[in-house]
């Protein structure tokens, strides 16, 4: 079964599979669209956080991890668990929500906030 659902992320237009972070933001800053995304394999290649939602915005790039959850069997963002926050049974799911409902960036930096959906599919 791991198989089937490895082979069915693969062919995703938006998998990069283990593409690393420096290749992700290059190949997004090329397609120079807010919105332009990718998830790829996380560097960590740890079972807390598999992914990276790799997302541009205003010429910078977001890496948002993709944490699994154990006790649901489902995937959520950001680095640590929040009251309230959205758990989804896939990948796909994660990218269809945030297709049609704002995703919240926060700049490491200088902590601001934007808002943006995902719109153009990124694959090296």
């Amino acid at each position: 079964m791991k198989t089937t659902m490895q082979a069915g992320k693969e062919e995703k237009e938006w998998f990069a599979g283990n593409c690393n972070r420096k290749t992700a933001e290059d190949l997004l800053l090329q397609i120079n669209k807010d919105g332009a995304f990718l998830i790829r394999r996380s560097s960590a290649q740890n079972a807390r956080q598999p992914y990276t939602l790799a997302v541009l915005y205003r010429q910078k790039v977001y890496n948002i991890p993709i944490r699994f959850l154990e006790e649901t069997r489902g995937y959520a963002l950001g680095k640590e668990g929040k009251k309230n926050e959205e758990i989804f049974s896939s990948l796909q799911e994660i990218i269809s929500h945030h297709k049609n409902n704002q995703l919240l960036l926060i700049d490491s930096k200088s902590q601001a906030k934007h808002t943006t959906y995902l719109t153009h599919p990124a694959h090296p």
